[in-house]
């Protein structure tokens, strides 16, 4: 069986919480399986994600052996190469441009990827607005998330399976933060209710929980109108990832 979504799940969540060495260690504790059992752009994604993380640490030679691994395999986010620090890093080794000049990609993954990224933040800005938006909520209601559904369309290399699989761990961890949000908001409402008469009365109950139902609906379309839709006719023909401007992304 491969390697799936709960084991890169487990494996990135300690660098979404800004842990870098921690995910740095769980992600090579997972490179042997994921040699062994696939997929190969899950390896990919492995190795891409390694070669970030050692740049960032400045072991910029066991950047580059990962950053080539992941070449090799397919690996073409050539969005993640121009902005994550960690490529920054590996720049700088004389073996870099010989790698990245390897990177192609079609302009129909191009967009995707574009859409992954801007979703990402879009997922970011979304759980920052939650986190307002639940101060002083004084029902026991739980809070809905919807997350724009991720494209579909066959892709012509690996890097963007990878920033699916990315973007899927992202959306999970959100769903994760709100729940734990909302069992420690409803569980502290419970016991104050429990020590006496609540401060509020029946009808701040009922227009809290209204008004978390009009910003859950709120959300709901906002999700929908975002949902990724291809460019129809946009080329599916690989081309080098360096005569790609970098403007615009």
């Amino acid at each position: 069986m491969e390697v799936g979504f709960n084991e890169l799940y487990a494996a990135c969540q300690p660098i979404v919480y800004g842990d870098m060495a921690r995910g740095r260690q769980a992600l090579t504790a997972l490179l042997p399986e994921a040699w062994r059992r696939g997929p190969r752009w899950g390896l990919a994604m492995i190795h891409a994600m390694l070669a970030d993380l050692h740049g960032r640490a400045g072991d910029v030679p066991g950047g580059i052996e990962h950053f080539r691994a992941a070449v090799d395999l397919g690996w073409n986010d050539c969005l993640s190469i121009w902005s994550d620090p960690g490529f920054a890093g590996l720049a700088r080794s004389p073996h870099f441009a010989g790698i990245y000049g390897r990177v192609w990609i079609s302009p129909a993954d191009l967009e995707e990827l574009r859409w992954l990224r801007a979703e990402a933040t879009a997922i970011s800005q979304q759980l920052s607005w939650i986190a307002a938006e639940n101060i002083g909520r004084v029902d026991h209601g739980s809070t809905d998330v919807f997350h724009a559904p991720l494209p579909t369309r066959a892709p012509d290399g690996a890097g963007v399976l990878a920033a699916r699989m990315s973007l899927a761990i992202m959306q999970r961890i959100g769903l994760d933060l709100v729940a734990s949000s909302d069992i420690t908001r409803i569980s502290g409402q419970i016991a104050v209710d429990a020590i006496g008469e609540s401060a509020y009365s029946q009808g701040d109950i009922w227009r809290s929980a209204d008004l978390a139902g009009s910003r859950a609906a709120a959300r709901h379309a906002s999700a929908q109108a975002r949902a990724f839709r291809p460019t129809p006719g946009l080329s599916t023909v690989p081309v080098p990832a360096s005569t790609l401007p970098r403007t615009g992304w």
